[in-house]
Parts: structure tokens; C-alpha cells; sequence
């Protein structure tokens, strides 16, 4: 799910708008921790895990690392502000005052700057700031909502409406795209009250672009280059009610219910010509990207389509969730009461069956899990391992509160039971 790596909010407070892949995998609440197990895994040998920073915390505090850094953002009683850390020791690069709630925001970062997101409806002041990522010095700040990040052209794309999403239906909502240097709009698009848009939170591909649908019956597909219509074609009828449009990077899908089954139609982003229909079980799917696979997901099922046909590649009937991890893994509950599995999105196999571990949230690689030891304090970690099949134990760090962990490119990070956050270096293989 792109270079997010890593958001982490208190536990008490409504998960900011994440990491990331991280709008897709928040749109319900079927997306959300789950409790896994694995019977028989030992500690390893010699520990792996290796401290290497520690900062204090006030209690509203959202923390993310971004390559070498350790961003905090704290709402402390002179205000709120966004720290620096090098993820080695050494005291904070910089710290800058921010207009926004500090305890509920997204960290990111495009082109040597940070990108800080806040997502509050109803709440004034900026939600979208960017700083200097060497300096920390403010370049512009937005009263507007950040919807993405394009990394093909180093700009935001910022909407007015009142989350993180390009939204549907009233209010009608503007969409501005703006240069992620100076904050100056480079187009501007109107959404009119009763459309519904879509758009992948990080854009890496050229190709990609924005997806409306609107009630009159018809799929408009808006150029990112400069905002104009790129491509547009009408829809059936039958779309019109309770339809959902969903734009991949490499397509568009529209989702209906039709004749007792969900419907799905795919569209290539040229000239927005169908390219494959897919009729399944009726059920309130959530297309989500999870390559190879495009997975739909509801609070009883999973599935996984091949992204060139359509065909429903595998199929799991859940209980409670199924929910992609990125790195070609899908978490689900089968029928069978307390199994929970780690299963292979290309393919549909089962890694590993889990039980007690807590997986992060917001993976951007193998997922990683943790599981608590009340007895001793301890938080055990543990990785995927694929010789043999299953989950690898790489240690454990003291008290950790393994709700709040998460990792970023061989570190892990952790709130701690002594209101600090702390980072451990560990080697990837």
C-alpha cells in the first residue's frame, strides 16, 4: 500500500485517516484490529531487536516514521506542534507549531516536504499543513481536507468535503489539485450534489485518474494532468440505485445491485470501454486494490478477482471481517468458529492459521504481529516467514502496548506503558 509506513494513534481515539493504502482499508468497520494466534512458535536464538530511540509523550499524540525520521505530533498545553526525531540517538531535528488537532492527524511526506493531515469534521483551522522536511519551516497551510498524494506529479489533491474522501452525494464539493511546494492550485473541479467520486490516496501511476459517477447515468473520468474530462460513457439503468463507483490504478469498477446478485463492470482508463462483467452472491462488497488481485470484501465474505477478466479467483465465506494487509496477504475468518488465517492473495492458500497475536493495521510490507505477556510485560514480535509457512518470532520489547505497534522499513515502533514511544531496529530477512 505505498511508502505510508507507519501511523499509529492512541488506542482511545478515532484512528486518523491512515496510512496507509490507508483510506481503502478503513471505509468500514469490518477493516479493523483482529486477535491472531500461532500454536508452537518459539523465540528465537540471540534477539534481533535493538532499541535505538526513545521520546516522551503527552497523552493526545499521533507518532509515524518516514525514512529515518521519528514524526510526533503532540497537543501540548502551549499548543500543538510536529518533532522530528532521527530514528538514532540524538536530540530532535526540529519542532514546529501546527494549527491542528495534534492527537488526530496523517503524517506523510512528497518531495522533501511533510505532509500533515487533519481529519475532523466540523473542526476549524488547517487541515492540511506541509512543512520543510529538513527544517520543519511551514511552506502553506489549507482550511481543505487532503483526498491524495501524486507522486507522479509531486502535487496534493485536496477536496472541500468534510472527510478524507472525494465524497457523494450533497454537499456538492470542490476538488482542487495544487503544487506540493507552494500549496497554488493547478486545476479545480466542481463535484455537483448527488455524484459520487473516487480516488487512490497515493497516485503512482500517470494513467489514473479521478472517477465520477452521477445519477443522470453516466462514469466521467477526470484527467490529473489538468482536471478536464479525460474520458466518459453512460451506465445501464439498473445502476442508478445503490451503486458505487471505485477508481484502481489500473481501471475503474463500478459495483450494483441487479436481479438478486451484485454486479460489478470494469472500465480501462482510455476511453472508459467496459472491459469485463462479473455477476456474484448479493452482498454490500468493498472493492478494494489488492494485487495481483482486485478483493471485494463485506462482514461475511471475501473474494478475489483476477484484475484482467473478472473471475473470481477464490472465495472465503468469513465471520466478522476479511481484510487485506498488503504484500499479497488477506486476513479472513472462515466458517469454522476461533480459526483465523493468513492467506495468500495471488493464490487463495492458507499461510498460516493464527489465534492470539495482534497484526498492525497499516502494514506497507510483511505484516507484523505482536502479542502481549501480562505476566512478565513483555510484547512478543513476529514476522511472516515462508520456510516453513507460518509466522517467525523475532523477540520481544518491554512495556510495550502492542495495540499502538507498527513497523517501517527494519524498525518497529511502540507507545509504551511509561507515556513514551520508543523505536527497536531489526534486520530484515
Amino acid at each position: 500500500m505505498i511508502d505510508l509506513d507507519l501511523l499509529v494513534p492512541l488506542p482511545e481515539e478515532e484512528p486518523p485517516w491512515p496510512a496507509e493504502s490507508r483510506r481503502r482499508w478503513l471505509v468500514a468497520s469490518v477493516f479493523a484490529f483482529v486477535l491472531l494466534a500461532v500454536a508452537g512458535a518459539a523465540a528465537p536464538s540471540a534477539p534481533v531487536l535493538v532499541q535505538v530511540r526513545t521520546a516522551t509523550l503527552v497523552p493526545a499524540s499521533t507518532y509515524r516514521i518516514l525514512g529515518d525520521t521519528l514524526y510526533v505530533a503532540e497537543a501540548r498545553p502551549d499548543g500543538n506542534r510536529i518533532t522530528a526525531y532521527p530514528l538514532d540517538p540524538g536530540p530532535p531535528r526540529w519542532s514546529t507549531p501546527v494549527n491542528t488537532l495534534a492527537g488526530n492527524v496523517a503524517l506523510d511526506e512528497l518531495d522533501g516536504a511533510v505532509i500533515v493531515g487533519m481529519f475532523q469534521p466540523g473542526v476549524s483551522g488547517d487541515h492540511t499543513t506541509v512543512l520543510d522536511r529538513r527544517t520543519g519551516a511551514p511552506r502553506w497551510h489549507s482550511p481543505l481536507n487532503l483526498a491524495a498524494v501524486d507522486r507522479v506529479r509531486n502535487r496534493l489533491v485536496l477536496t472541500e468535503y468534510p472527510t478524507a474522501a472525494i465524497g457523494s452525494g450533497p454537499p456538492a464539493a470542490d476538488v482542487v489539485a495544487v503544487d506540493i511546494g507552494t500549496g497554488t492550485p493547478v486545476w479545480r473541479y466542481r463535484r455537483e450534489a448527488g455524484c459520487q467520486g473516487d480516488l487512490p490516496y497515493p497516485i503512482t501511476e500517470r494513467r489514473t485518474g479521478l472517477a465520477v459517477l452521477c445519477p443522470g447515468g453516466e462514469v466521467l473520468l477526470l484527467d490529473l494532468d489538468n482536471g478536464q474530462v479525460r474520458a466518459r460513457t453512460p451506465v445501464a439503468s439498473t445502476v442508478q440505485l445503490g451503486a458505487r463507483v471505485t477508481a484502481l490504478p489500473d481501471q475503474v469498477v463500478v459495483s450494483y445491485p441487479a436481479f438478486g446478485h451484485s454486479m460489478l463492470v470494469s472500465y480501462e482508463l482510455d476511453r472508459l470501454q467496459p472491459t469485463w462483467t462479473q455477476q456474484i452472491e448479493l452482498g454490500n462488497y468493498f472493492v478494494l486494490d489488492c494485487p495481483p488481485r482486485i478483493c471485494l470484501g463485506n462482514s461475511s465474505a471475501a473474494q478475489a478477482l483476477d484484475r484482467r477478466t473478472g473471475a473470481v479467483r477464490w472465495s472465503v465465506r468469513a465471520i466478522g471481517f476479511a481484510t487485506p494487509l498488503v504484500d499479497q496477504y488477506v486476513l479472513v475468518a472462515p466458517a469454522q468458529l476461533g480459526r483465523m488465517q493468513l492467506v495468500d492473495v495471488g493464490t487463495g492458500a492458507v499461510v498460516t492459521d493464527l489465534g492470539d497475536w495482534t497484526v498492525e493495521t497499516a502494514p506497507v510490507g510483511p505484516p507484523m504481529f505482536f502479542r502481549a505477556d501480562g505476566a512478565t510485560g513483555r510484547t512478543w514480535v513476529a514476522r511472516v516467514s515462508d520456510r516453513p509457512a507460518g509466522v517467525r518470532v523475532l523477540g520481544f520489547v518491554p512495556d510495550a502496548r502492542p495495540e499502538t505497534c507498527g513497523s517501517a522499513g527494519g524498525y518497529l515502533v511502540c507507545r509504551t506503558v511509561k507515556d513514551t514511544v520508543a523505536v527497536w531496529r531489526f534486520a530484515l530477512r
